[in-house]
This record gives structure tokens, sequence and C-alpha cells, in this order.
């Protein structure tokens, strides 16, 4: 999980396409995206059953960051 936070908190600029929507990430990669964090978190969960995605919001405008996490 450490490993994908870092990423996003770097990666903010190539996530301009995800602006105002949840996403999943797994390994530095994002694998699902939309405006229900449970549906995308349901969907990362399904396509990558073996793997623990972290939820993260990707704010509108540009300085704010959310990220939740359960483990």
């Amino acid at each position: 999980m450490q490993e994908e936070l870092k990423w996003f908190a770097v990666a903010l600029k190539e996530l301009d396409e995800f602006r105002g929507k949840h996403i999943a990430i797994i390994k530095n990669k994002v694998v699902a995206s939309g405006s229900n964090a449970i549906n995308v978190l349901e969907k990362a969960r399904k396509e990558h059953p073996n793997e623990k995605p972290v939820l993260a919001f990707v704010p509108k405008e540009k300085g704010e960051v959310v990220v939740l996490t359960k483990e």
C-alpha cells in the first residue's frame, strides 16, 4: 500500500483525466475509476481478486488530496 500512496502523491499530473473521480490503484496503476467509491472498489476487487487496491480521490482542483485505505 505504501508504494501506491507514494506513487499517487507524485503522479497527480498523470491523473488529470481522473479529476473529480475516485480511483483504485494496484501496483502504481489505476485499475478502476468512477464517481462512486464503493463501485470503484468493488470493480477493482472483482478484476484483481488477489490484490489489495488502494482507493483515492483525485480532486477537481489541484492542491487537495484524499486517500482512503483499509487494512
